[in-house]
């Protein structure tokens, strides 16, 4: 069987659907040397230096397939009724196409399937429909033999907002990356030397400051940093988010208590899971949430929301609160912070919980969703 994995590869840092897309890649080649896979991309921007940054596993099952193709002229062609890329793929022999980020493009003699991450550009940012990739997904959705959504709170999204039959939806979990574990002497690595980091300190990432619901976290902190002097708030992300709610740190006086790290690669940021008191992730909305799961591997206690999909992943094993709610938040951080027997306990729980998640479970799994398509009549 030969199978396309449909990605776009990012040119400079990966988050979300990229992070996604590299771990089931990652999982297909640690379980699968038979099948075939074709990873395909098509960009125009830096194309060449994008092609160097493509991870592709090394053994003869996985090849490359990319085109210099600017994307508005593929959403054009799709549009138009017009096949471009079943043309591309012709001569390749391809069994089955799997859109690996909302996108699905016409096709007639093979077989497809698109995985949705979420929907909050239908439930929450409703300026992500400029977007043609977003505005089309109800195309792509009727396009596909199978759907693959990334937790039970998107198959129900799905059913919810475009009717689509329940049975045509199979939940696949994502899992965590092996960076992510109970580490020693971290201490000693560069990414404490470079931040100065003292202790105890909180931890949260972030790359969207109204969906990641950094303001009511600042106004959280700002309470809680009033009563614990040393106590300080990593945020790990882009570093475009800081001017948003510079202005905001500046009216809670905690300039010297908040810290900007940027962008983190997995063992970077690994270290911060492994020393924070907590990893602290009040988001509105997540399609998964793999930072809870990525936190929970290192050993760190998690404190998130109520809401969406991050019950469905926390489980029992993290403090979970209304996301509006401050005082929830506050409390939340404060039952953490003053029991050590509490940290412990969370921390053992998480452990356990993430240990559930793995991209090789991922990746069987999705290789069952391309036998079955395969064979469906």
């Amino acid at each position: 069987m030969k199978i396309v994995l449909d990605v776009n590869f990012p040119f400079g840092h990966a988050a979300g659907l990229e992070i996604w897309v590299e771990g089931l890649i990652d999982g297909l080649a640690c379980v699968d040397t038979e099948n075939q896979y074709l990873i395909f991309g098509f960009f125009m921007r830096n194309f060449e230096e994008r092609i160097k940054k493509i991870r592709i596993p090394r053994q003869e099952n996985f090849q490359l397939f990319v085109r210099r193709v600017p994307r508005p002229l593929i959403a054009f062609f799709e549009n138009n009724n017009i096949s471009i890329i079943e043309r591309w793929l012709s001569g390749e022999k391809v069994d089955v196409f799997h859109g690996t980020g909302y996108f699905l493009p016409r096709l007639k003699k093979i077989k497809g399937i698109v995985t949705i991450h979420g929907l909050d550009f239908v439930e929450m940012d409703a300026y992500w429909y400029s977007d043609k990739w977003y505005k089309n997904v109800h195309n792509y959705l009727k396009r596909a033999s199978i759907i693959i959504a990334v937790s039970e709170h998107v198959k129900n999204a799905i059913v919810q907002h475009y009717g689509i039959e329940r049975e045509r939806i199979m939940v696949v979990y994502p899992g965590v990356r092996k960076e992510f574990m109970p580490l020693e002497n971290t201490g000693n690595s560069e990414i404490f030397e470079r931040f100065k980091i003292s202790f105890p300190y909180l931890l949260t990432v972030a790359t969207s400051v109204e969906r990641k619901n950094l303001k009511r976290l600042l106004d959280a902190f700002a309470i809680l940093a009033g009563k614990n002097r040393d106590l300080k708030l990593f945020i790990a992300g882009d570093r475009s988010i800081q001017d948003k709610i510079v202005q905001q740190i500046q009216q809670h006086k905690l300039e010297n208590r908040v810290v900007f790290t940027g962008y983190l690669g997995a063992e970077q940021l690994a270290c911060l899971y492994n020393m924070a008191e907590a990893f602290v992730f009040p988001s509105l909305y997540e399609g998964f949430g793999l930072p809870v799961l990525e936190s929970m591997a290192c050993g760190c206690p998690v404190i998130t929301s109520n809401v969406s999909a991050l019950p469905e992943v926390a489980g029992n094993a993290a403090i979970l609160v209304n996301p509006y709610s401050i005082e929830q938040l506050v409390e939340a951080m404060e039952k953490v912070l003053q029991s050590s027997y509490t940290r412990e306990r969370m921390r053992m729980d998480g452990l356990k919980r993430a240990k559930d998640f793995s991209w090789e479970k991922s990746a069987r799994q999705m290789i069952e969703v391309y036998h079955m398509v395969m064979n469906a009549d």
